[in-house]
């Protein structure tokens, strides 16, 4: 007993306290599941060595899920479907094209589930009540009712409106493109403070997790939120640091730092809505406005406008409008950081982008002001085979989905109540799809998405040039998911970073100077992804990047 208790201390880096509640917690339902269970499988996919039957596991993808994934993308080099158990639940990790293709269109595979049990009560805050009304609710997501569910009265359908407020609000061109001006206005002035024609050194994690996070939060939300609460920088990042142990990792009376971090996190959301709430006209002119100065973008708006007509409370509205901001910076910023450093680092790579986003600037005559065409911008096909292939390598989490019935897959026979996980590393590190001569699949490379062609230019020369032609096909890369709850700010998320790394592009001579550590000390190496965030999205770099740069317009 001692050894065993040893043994998960030192792995999991537990207080012997922890350690025991939790080994007494899983033997105890381990051996209920034992007692309990029937196998009827006809045919057993390859299992994921389990040293302590049902602890192991468990503890490793919750406590230390880099380890766990690394040995899990090594099974599935050899099978597409691998079996474990999450406590006592089976849980199938799949690859392979045609089993993502099921997973994202199959009638017996759910997605509820996760924001049933998980999401719902521990990120969006919903009570019960609140979370049974989404629960009963099975109509689906689609403006249309699913079949037999015809009758659900339209104020109960709640995947529909969540899914309509999302999409409407966020996917759609027209309505983020004002939020994007914004973006773009005040991430110029912040441009505009580094002196004109002078060197200055700073680090590139500092930049992207102050200024850029600051310019992107206040253009999603609004001003006020920053200006409410001092510190909600910080806030934001210390959860954004524990967010995967909140979601799927232990309950609170073991582990609280990730509950608190959140509870931090929403009592300065919480600030911002009463002072909402209390200054905002529902009946004025900005009440159909795409953004204005106090809720920001309108798709904040329109949620919390629902949520109250609904009847949630006010922590589900904290909690809803939390969970918006999170899932949009916490991925973006990452991202945006990663494509900073790989276009930086590579000298050629930093003027051939800059060419071509110079291709992207209008000058205002007038007033000799440029700015990017944001139609252009976003279609420059080595910018975004840069931003498609930093989505690739970074992008570290696991699609989710469980069993409303049977399934079989592979020929193996899931059964009803089981769980998939489609982990995207091993659809985005797989070599077959991605490798190249001379460029594998595990490193990073700006034309992997490019081919180029012979065109006429105006003048009738022919001329080589790049076309984006994504080098794998869509089952083989979903950083943002797939199917219905495919992300709705992702084309939103795209233009935000493309923005900032015109602006930075074209207005910034820019010199690579040494990799650091996190603490500022020197590297040996240059940044990988940060392991501790392994599941939870967007992998931040592991090590920082300082630069030196001067302003050149």
């Amino acid at each position: 007993m001692d050894s065993i208790l040893g043994y998960i201390r030192a792995l999991f880096s537990l207080t012997e306290q922890s350690a025991l509640a939790l080994l007494m917690t899983l033997v105890a339902l381990v051996v209920l599941f034992l007692f309990t269970s029937q196998s009827n499988a006809t045919r057993i996919p390859p299992h994921l060595n389990d040293p302590i039957p049902y602890v192991f596991n468990t503890l490793q993808f919750l406590l230390s899920n880099d380890r766990f994934t690394k040995r899990a993308l090594e099974a599935l080099k050899n099978a597409r479907i691998v079996k474990f158990h999450l406590g006592l639940r089976p849980v199938y990790l799949v690859s392979g094209t045609q089993n993502i293709q099921v997973m994202f269109s199959s009638r017996e595979l759910s997605y509820e589930e996760v924001f049933v049990h998980h999401a719902f009560p521990k990120f969006w805050k919903f009570s019960r009540e609140e979370v049974k009304r989404f629960a009963r609710d099975k109509s689906g997501s689609g403006r249309v009712p699913l079949h037999g569910t015809e009758n659900t009265p339209p104020a109960q359908r709640y995947w529909a409106a969540r899914q309509h407020i999302h999409h409407d609000f966020l996917s759609r061109s027209h309505q983020f493109k004002p939020i994007i001006d914004a973006f773009g206005e005040q991430f110029s002035r912040v441009i505009d403070r580094f002196p004109f024609g002078e060197w200055t050194t700073i680090s590139v994690i500092n930049f992207c997790r102050r200024e850029v996070a600051e310019c992107a939060i206040s253009t999603l939300f609004g001003p006020n939120v920053l200006a409410l609460n001092p510190g909600f920088i910080d806030v934001f990042w210390e959860f954004d640091a524990v967010f995967f142990n909140l979601i799927l990792g232990l309950p609170r009376w073991i582990s609280a730092r990730p509950f608190k971090a959140h509870d931090r996190y929403l009592s300065m959301i919480e600030r911002h809505l009463t002072s909402l709430l209390k200054h905002f006209d529902w009946n004025g002119s900005d009440a159909e406005a795409l953004w204005e100065p106090h809720f920001g973008a309108r798709v904040c708006r329109e949620l919390v406008k629902w949520l109250m007509d609904a009847g949630f409370q006010r922590p589900a509205l904290n909690g809803a409008l939390g969970a918006l901001l999170f899932a949009q910076n916490s991925n973006s910023i990452p991202t945006a950081t990663w494509m900073l450093m790989e276009i930086i680092k590579d000298e050629s790579l930093f003027q051939a982008v800059r060419e071509e986003i110079a291709t992207s600037l209008l000058t205002h005559s007038e007033f000799d002001v440029c700015k990017l065409d944001m139609n252009k911008l976003v279609a420059l096909p080595l910018l975004r085979s840069v931003f498609i292939e930093t989505l690739r390598l970074r992008m570290n989490l696991n699609i989710i989905r469980t069993l409303e019935d049977t399934l079989y897959l592979d020929g193996i026979e899931l059964a009803k109540g089981s769980m998939i996980q489609a982990p995207v590393m091993a659809a985005h590190y797989d070599e077959n799809v991605w490798g190249r001569p001379g460029h594998p699949a595990t490193q990073f490379w700006a034309e992997r998405h490019i081919n180029y062609v012979e065109e006429r230019d105006e003048t009738g020369r022919l001329c080589r040039k790049r076309k984006f032609d994504m080098a794998g096909r869509p089952s083989s890369f979903f950083p943002f998911g797939g199917g219905t709850p495919i992300c709705p700010g992702r084309h939103f998320a795209q233009a935000e970073i493309f923005t900032m790394v015109g602006l930075v592009v074209s207005r910034f001579d820019i010199e690579f100077v040494r990799w650091t550590k996190l603490d500022g000390s020197p590297s040996d190496r240059p940044a990988e992804n940060d392991p501790r965030y392994s599941a939870a999205g967007s992998a931040p770099p592991d090590r920082d990047m300082m630069i030196r740069w001067k302003r050149i317009w």
